[in-house]
C-alpha cells in the first residue's frame, strides 16, 4: 500500500513539475510575441541593451583622437606627394566605418556559433590560404612580402589572423578533455607535445609569417599563443618561468648586437635590429627613424608645440603617420597629449582584463584575456620601438596609427569583446530563470 501511495505521489509530483515548466514556456514565449512574433529589427535592439557602454565610450574617444591625430600627422606627406591635404583622413575614415559595422556585425553573432566545428576549421582554412596566398603573390613594403593589393586599398592578412588565433586556441583551451589535460599535466611543454597537430596548425601560421619576413607579426602571435596558454589553468611557476626567459633572451639579443657587427648584412629586418642599439651612430640610414623620433619628443617637451606644428612630420620622420604617430603626439601635444591617449588606452586594456576575471565560463575568459593581450602587445612592441627599448617592427599603435587591416582589425577586436559580455549576460539570466523555476516547483511540492 505504501508503495502504490509513494508512486502516486511521484506522478503528482512529475505532473506538476510538467505543469510549471509548461507555464514557465508560455509565459517566455509570450513575453517576446508582438503580433506574431518580434521582428529581426526588434531582436537586435532588444540583443543591444546588453552592450558594453564603457567600451563603446573608449573606442569612441580613442578612434576620434587617433583620426585627428592620421590627419595632422600624414597632411604634409598628402600635400608633397600631390594629394589633397586630407587623402589618407578620407582612406582611415573609410575603414573606420568598415570598423564599426565589423563591430555591430560580430556583435549580433553569438559567441556559440564561434564554437562550432565548421566554424572554426572554415575560419583556420581561410586565413592559412590568405596567409599562404600573401607568401606567394604579397605585395612586399618596408622590407616585408607581407600585403595584398585590393583595388585602391592594400590589406594585411597577418593582422586578420591575431583575432582569428584568439578565437581557434580559446575554443580549444576550453574544450572539457583539454582542461582535464592541464589539470593533469600541468605543463605548456607537455600539452603541446600531447596535442601536436593543434600545434603544428598554429605553427604553420607563424612559419609562413617569419618568412614574409614579418618579425612584429610573429612576436604578437606567439605572444598572444603564450599567453593564451598560461591562462588556461597553470600554476603561476610558468608565468614565473616565461617572464625570465623572455628577460634572458632580450639580454641576449642585446649582447649579441654589441658584439657582433652586421652591419654589412644588407637586409632591411636585420638592419632594424641593429639600428636601436646606437641609431646616432647611423643616423642618415639605418638609425633615421628613431633619431628624429627621438627629436619630435624632446621638440614637443612637457605641453607640445600645438596641433599641426609638428616639424618632423615635414619630410624628416619617415612612417611619422604610422609606426611613429606617438612621437608626433609627443611633439604637438607633449608629454600631457601622450599620457591623456595612454590613460585612455590602459583604461580600456585594465577595463576588458578586469571583465575576463568575472567571467565564469572558459571560454568567454580566455577570448577577454586575448582581446586584452593583443591591445597590451600592441602598445609594448609600438612604444618599445619608438623609444629604443626594443628593435623596431613595423607594428602599430591602435587607434592611433595609420593602416586600414590594423583598425579593422582593432575594431572585430572590440566587436568580439562586447559579443562575449553580452553572451555572459544573457547566460547568467538564464541561470537565474533556472533558478526561479525550480523555486516554484520547490513552493509547489511544499503546499502539497
Amino acid at each position: 500500500m505504501e508503495s502504490k501511495e509513494k508512486k502516486a505521489q511521484s506522478n503528482k509530483r512529475k505532473q506538476k513539475e510538467v505543469k510549471v515548466k509548461k507555464q514557465a514556456k508560455k509565459e517566455h514565449k509570450k513575453s517576446k510575441q508582438v503580433k506574431g512574433g518580434p521582428s529581426t529589427f526588434q531582436r537586435i535592439l532588444a540583443h543591444c541593451e546588453d552592450l558594453n557602454g564603457k567600451i563603446l565610450i573608449l573606442y569612441g574617444l580613442l578612434l576620434i583622437i587617433g583620426l585627428l591625430m592620421v590627419t595632422t600627422a600624414s597632411s604634409y606627406l598628402a600635400t608633397s606627394s600631390g594629394q589633397p591635404t586630407y587623402y589618407y583622413l578620407v582612406r582611415q575614415g573609410a575603414f573606420a566605418v568598415v570598423g564599426m559595422l565589423a563591430i555591430f556585425i560580430i556583435y549580433i553573432i553569438k559567441p556559440e556559433i564561434w564554437r562550432h566545428q565548421r566554424f572554426q576549421r572554415m575560419l583556420y582554412i581561410g586565413i592559412t590560404v590568405l596567409l599562404v596566398f600573401t607568401f606567394i603573390f604579397g605585395e612586399t613594403i618596408n622590407g616585408a612580402q607581407g600585403w595584398i593589393g585590393v583595388g585602391a586599398f592594400s590589406i594585411q592578412p597577418v593582422e586578420f589572423a591575431k583575432p582569428a588565433l584568439v578565437i581557434l586556441v580559446a575554443n580549444f583551451l576550453a574544450k572539457d578533455e583539454v582542461q582535464a589535460e592541464i589539470a593533469e599535466i600541468n605543463s605548456p611543454f607537455k600539452l603541446i607535445t600531447h596535442y601536436k597537430k593543434e600545434a603544428a596548425a598554429i605553427g604553420i601560421w607563424l612559419t609562413l609569417v617569419f618568412f614574409f619576413p614579418d618579425v612584429g607579426g610573429v612576436l604578437i602571435l606567439g605572444s598572444l599563443f603564450v599567453i593564451l596558454l598560461l591562462n588556461s589553468g597553470l600554476t603561476m611557476k610558468w608565468l614565473t618561468k616565461t617572464v625570465l626567459i623572455a628577460i634572458i633572451m632580450y639580454i641576449a639579443v642585446i649582447i649579441v648586437l654589441n658584439l657582433f657587427d652586421l652591419s654589412h648584412i644588407d637586409n632591411y629586418q636585420i638592419a632594424r635590429f641593429t639600428s636601436f642599439i646606437n641609431p646616432f651612430a647611423d643616423a642618415q640610414d639605418t638609425g633615421l627613424q628613431l633619431v628624429y623620433g627621438y627629436y619630435a619628443l624632446s621638440n614637443g617637451g612637457i605641453l607640445g608645440r600645438g596641433a599641426g606644428n609638428s616639424i618632423q612630420k615635414l619630410g624628416y620622420l619617415p612612417e611619422a603617420h604610422n609606426d611613429f604617430i606617438m612621437a608626433i603626439i609627443g611633439e604637438e601635444f607633449g608629454l600631457w597629449g601622450v599620457m591623456l591617449v595612454l590613460v585612455l588606452y590602459f583604461s580600456l586594456v585594465v577595463y576588458i582584463f578586469h571583465k575576463a576575471i568575472k567571467m565564469r565560463r572558459i571560454f568567454d575568459q580566455s577570448i577577454l584575456v586575448g582581446v586584452g593581450s593583443y591591445f597590451l602587445i600592441q602598445a609594448f612592441v609600438n612604444l618599445g620601438g619608438v623609444l629604443g627599448l626594443i628593435p623596431l617592427t613595423g607594428v602599430t599603435f591602435p587607434f592611433m596609427s595609420y593602416g586600414g587591416s590594423s583598425l579593422l582589425v582593432t575594431s572585430m577586436m572590440i566587436g568580439i569583446a562586447l559579443s562575449v559580455i553580452a553572451s555572459d549576460r544573457t547566460w547568467r539570466r538564464s541561470l537565474q530563470m533556472k533558478k526561479k523555476q525550480a523555486h516554484q516547483i520547490s513552493l509547489a511540492e511544499n503546499e502539497k
